[in-house]
């Protein structure tokens, strides 16, 4: 959300820099950034286009000859398809800087431009950016545009506002905070205009059908007003934060939004039908047309604002097309209520209609601001465009809104944050948070002010004097004492050595988001996906049931960017229903690994090295031994998103797949490159015993080494080989591992020679020689017999 300094000073006034204030509001917990606004050189003047033709080179392109008073006119080349002869404009003369851009003489298609004709956006002024701005023609050439449009130098704060701090939406909510930063007052305005002869209740009716959509509904009727442009001072502070300016009377109620916290909404009277205003849920079917001309088809959660024919409005969310103010419109009904958050929030993400009203109402407006608000828009109404504003206003209160009280005890909030503040200085800090207090023994009775809903338990206002007080100030403790029956085991250990393993091997590891869209939850898993209520978008509308399809969106956004190698990672948690069944049934929960590599071949310094699926499968089975789990086996199988896939097997339970990724899928994810995944069920693999440590304490007594060298089928399998051996050598074995691999013409065909370094050694002893020889002789024996392998 962006707030102007400038427009801020209307409230309070502030000596600190940009950057001491942007350090300020974060330490209160409102991260913000700051920028320049409508710092303009002193080069950029206003100009008269004298002639403007097309460029002889360029088909979207014009050569304009611009008076701004000097010797000579220049000749300036623009492609703003709004610029045209006898028009005052904003040239940036050459030496002259646009931000961090200087214009310097250019040559564009044979013809030099010495200058620029500057759009909005280029001024740092507005968002406009569709063609040059246009400036008023009783301006006077060659003078300083800042000057000549009376533009001050501002500072707009960016803040990120956290969705429970919705009395920050504002820059009378963000002046509360930098009272607190400045320990001053804000600046309260008295609001004063002509009253007329005439009552609203007399020309309007309201009522209200059910207390829990709308807690207060205030409205008045204004007479006679004139719909025309807005004036500068108005346009000013909206394109200070980025707004366009529309007309008066819309331009004046964005501006209260943005200034009290306050969406407001405004119907053309002479355009309701019966002449009254009905707050109620939409009917089945029923539909309205909105402002941006779209038909909506209305659900029975919808917030309605009906005259006696239908809706004409959409509570808190967007206008209707038929009630709306225009040129012609003389006499307005002006709106100013609370909603139900829920409902709203509902409402404005079914439509995907998430707008500045709507994301006020849905955190919460303030209740007792409602009357200041819509009397400070009809004072403004009635200065710049006339009218007569009624004698009275309608203003329902259909719940009654009392203060929250909270019971605060200050020895429990100094022990909780570690401090030891006096009852003094606890009244300083709810003095400046506006909480009204009352002693009672060793409590305060702590009033809350009614736009800080979100503040209901005693641990909030802890929070509340911490970050006023100042985190920085509360001391670090230098030791930590907990309960013995907060210990518990330690179900993370896996997942703490898988990511040790990947880590240390070149992947990288990656967190995505858990909400997929529908698409997303058929690739990879067949399981029934869990659709939540109130999704944020159409895109985010599933929990995930598979892992893979935000590792797959990482790798198509480094692929795209020339990345040729990249292994990922991700531990997180899946979601399901455990059958068809989904809404009647148990929802699932299930910790999986994801693991990804992309790319065909590896780079090395000794050469290249090519990704093949052996590869990725032997990566997958040092990361299980590290983990410690035995037993490891594959078995080939089918899947739909893959071209080869083999199944993971331990303890003859599956727990998981290897894929090399089919080109279907790959293209899904806009994918080139080879792709391999694979996916382990982690609740699974916890369940299996064998993947527990047990320590073993180191021998002291030494290794010896022997290495095995064997000719044999090429169809046998090494996990095979290598079971025989542990069976036969016992439990001196300790290692074992395959080192060299050679297929030639110079062997029998079929055959592939393999040798073993085998390591042994005893906890308890030194090793003979002779009684290594004689398992070795047990091996080679055994391995002849089952196998009909040949030693080499």
């Amino acid at each position: 959300m962006k707030i102007s300094r400038d427009w801020l000073n209307n409230y309070i006034v502030s000596n600190k820099t940009d950057d001491e204030l942007v350090d300020a509001f974060t330490d209160l917990g409102l991260e913000c950034a700051s920028k320049k606004n409508n710092s303009i050189d002193v080069n950029i003047v206003v100009g008269e286009v004298v002639s403007c033709i097309k460029h002889p080179n360029a088909d979207r392109l014009k050569i304009c000859e611009v008076d701004v008073c000097d010797d000579e006119l220049l000749t300036v080349v623009c492609g703003a398809p709004n610029v045209r002869k006898n028009i005052l404009v904003p040239i940036a003369k050459v030496g002259s800087n646009l931000g961090d851009f200087k214009i310097k003489k250019t040559k564009i298609r044979d013809v030099v431009s010495n200058g620029m004709i500057c759009s909005e956006k280029e001024l740092g002024i507005s968002d406009e950016h569709e063609g040059i701005m246009i400036l008023d023609e009783n301006l006077q050439k060659g003078e300083a545009l800042d000057i000549a449009l009376s533009i001050k130098d501002d500072s707009i704060f960016d803040f990120d506002i956290t969705p429970n701090r919705g009395d920050c939406f504002s820059h009378l909510g963000i002046a509360r905070e930098l009272s607190i930063i400045e320990s001053k007052k804000i600046k309260k305005e008295n609001i004063e205009f002509k009253r007329h002869d005439f009552d609203t209740a007399d020309l309007i009716k309201v009522n209200i059908k059910d207390n829990n959509l709308c807690s207060r509904y205030a409205c008045r009727i204004v007479k006679n007003i004139k719909v025309k442009e807005s004036p500068q001072w108005l346009k000013k502070r909206l394109s200070s934060i980025g707004q366009k300016s529309i007309n008066n009377v819309v331009d004046l109620s964005n501006f209260i939004m943005f200034d009290l916290g306050q969406p407001l909404h405004i119907f053309d009277y002479d355009k309701l039908n019966g002449k009254k205003i009905e707050v109620r849920l939409a009917k089945k079917n029923e539909k309205i047309l909105c402002l941006n001309n779209e038909l909506k088809k209305l659900s029975d959660d919808d917030i309605v604002i009906a005259d006696s024919k239908g809706p004409v409005a959409i509570a808190g969310i967007i206008g209707g097309f038929d009630s709306q103010v225009d040129n012609d419109t003389t006499n307005i009904l002006l709106e100013s209520a609370v909603f139900n958050e829920i409902n709203i929030r509902k409402t404005s993400k079914k439509y995907e209609y998430d707008k500045e009203a709507s994301k006020r109402f849905e955190r919460g407006v303030d209740y007792d601001n409602i009357i200041y608000v819509m009397e400070k828009f009809t004072k403004l109404l009635i200065d710049i465009s006339g009218g007569e504003a009624s004698n009275d206003f309608i203003d329902i209160k259909a719940n009654i809104n009392n203060l929250r009280k909270i019971k605060f005890n200050f020895k429990n909030c100094n022990n909780f944050l570690g401090i030891d503040l006096s009852i003094s200085e606890y009244k300083k800090i709810f003095s400046k948070l506006f909480i009204h207090i009352e002693t009672e023994k060793n409590n305060f009775i702590c009033t809350v002010p009614s736009y800080r809903n979100d503040l209901y338990r005693e641990v909030d206002l802890y929070e509340e004097v911490a970050r006023v007080y100042g985190y920085d100030k509360i001391p670090s403790l230098q030791s930590c004492t907990i309960p013995y029956s907060v210990l518990i085991k330690d179900e993370l250990g896996l997942e703490n050595k898988i990511r040790q393993f990947l880590s240390s091997n070149a992947f990288n590891e990656h967190y995505s988001n858990s909400l997929i869209s529908k698409s997303d939850t058929d690739f990879f898993s067949n399981t029934v996906p869990v659709k939540l209520a109130n999704p944020l978008s159409k895109d985010m509308k599933y929990l995930r049931n598979s892992i893979f399809p935000g590792i797959l969106k990482a790798l198509s956004y480094n692929e795209r960017r020339k990345q040729e190698n990249l292994k990922i990672y991700e531990i997180g948690s899946i979601q399901h229903y455990e059958t068809k069944k989904k809404k009647t049934d148990v929802i699932v929960e299930d910790r999986f690994l994801g693991i990804a590599w992309l790319g065909s071949t590896l780079k090395y310094w000794q050469g290249n090295i090519k990704q093949d699926f052996f590869k990725v499968k032997g990566e997958v089975l040092e990361l299980l031994k590290f983990c410690g789990i035995k037993n490891v086996s594959f078995i080939e199988s089918q899947a739909n998103f893959s071209n080869m896939n083999v199944e993971i097997i331990i303890d003859n339970k599956n727990v998981g797949n290897i894929s090399e990724l089919n080109t279907k899928i790959k293209s899904n994810y806009s994918l080139i490159s080879q792709v391999f995944i694979a996916g382990i069920n982690l609740n699974l693999v916890k369940k299996i015993n064998n993947n527990k440590n047990k320590y073993l304490k180191p021998s002291q007594y030494p290794l010896i080494n022997r290495d095995v060298s064997i000719l044999i089928d090429n169809i046998i399998k090494n996990k095979d080989i290598e079971e025989n051996i542990y069976k036969n050598a016992g439990e001196l074995l300790i290692d074992l591992k395959l080192f060299d691999l050679y297929q030639g013409s110079d062997l029998p065909e079929n055959k592939v020679s393999l040798t073993y370094s085998l390591k042994f050694q005893s906890i308890n002893r030194t090793l003979k020689d002779k009684e290594i020889d004689l398992l070795l002789s047990k091996i080679i024996l055994s391995l002849k017999k089952k196998f009909k392998a040949i030693q080499r």
